[in-house]
């Protein structure tokens, strides 16, 4: 059995974080000589060392580097645990960590969001956004979030992640001025504002492309979609996008649809969550705000 005090485990990650004893001990209250004695305590039962010290502060060593990620891992766990029972005995004063896409967030969560704290003013609610459905999935299996919002279809290698999907949506081209191709070939000749091209959202539509005898190539790759309705515009080129993140921007004829000879690809937005992991206020907020 481990000798490691488990009060030197959280020393040492708010010492990690901020770089300075002084600081740290300023957050956790203590004096700096039992915030230096607790590293020490821990630095000898590990037998190495975790920091580099000097007169500008702290920094990790490998070894603090690598036992940083455990730790992290370890606590995110305790606290998600915390946060679970307590959710479980009062939806009133629940917490609900989510984790989305920028532009889920943007056109479909926020709304959600706004609900809910109507009904539960006193509810905690965090929403941290990710780049890409590899972020949130790495941000869910290390306890940052409760569940996720994702719109990729991407293979999930963790069998303890359950998927739900919750909405489809269209994907359509959108322009800055009207604009009708009555030939799938003239996509060809127009600027593109894709996706990075390793998503699964543009290798899709590159391959259905191919079916049809059309090759596109972005002139411009932005990987979020707010970005791509700025880019459209400017007129920098047509912007491939889920057509409820520019719903506003269609009504008031700011973007106009690209129309087409053929219906383009949809994608889903989906609810990622592990096994077991949902609390009381987690299931509420699923059932009664993002089902419905």
């Amino acid at each position: 059995m481990s000798n490691i005090n488990p009060y030197w485990n959280s020393i040492f990650y708010i010492v990690a974080k901020t770089k300075s004893f002084t600081k740290a001990s300023e957050k956790l209250e203590l004096k700096k000589s039992t915030v230096s004695r607790n590293i020490d305590l821990l630095e000898n039962e590990l037998n190495t060392t975790l920091f580099y010290r000097d007169n500008k502060g702290v920094s990790l060593t490998a070894d603090g580097k690598m036992y940083f990620e455990y730790v992290e891992q370890g606590l995110n766990l305790f606290d998600a645990g915390e946060k679970l029972v307590k959710a479980n005995n009062d939806i009133e004063t629940g917490e609900i960590t989510i984790g989305a896409l920028s532009h889920i967030s943007h056109f479909y969560l926020i709304d959600k969001i706004a609900q809910i704290k109507k009904d539960y003013p006193k509810m905690k609610i965090t929403l941290l956004t990710g780049s890409t459905g590899k972020e949130l999935i790495n941000m869910l299996e290390n306890h940052k979030i409760d569940f996720a919002l994702d719109s990729t279809t991407m293979q999930i290698k963790n069998k303890d992640i359950e998927k739900e999907e919750l909405k489809e949506i269209d994907n359509i081209f959108v322009s800055q001025e009207p604009l009708e191709l009555k030939n799938l070939k003239e996509l060809e000749h127009q600027k593109l504002i894709l996706g990075q091209e390793n998503t699964t959202t543009s290798q899709t539509l590159v391959e259905l492309m191919r079916k049809n005898n059309v090759i596109i190539e972005s002139d411009l790759e932005i990987d979020t979609t707010e970005l791509k309705v700025d880019a459209t515009k400017l007129g920098i080129g047509i912007a491939y996008i889920m057509r409820d993140a520019v719903k506003k921007e269609l009504e008031n004829k700011t973007l106009y649809e690209v129309k087409l000879p053929i219906k383009l690809p949809s994608s889903s937005i989906n609810l990622l969550y592990l096994k077991g992991q949902l609390s009381t206020a987690d299931k509420k907020f699923i059932k009664d705000y993002l089902k419905k």
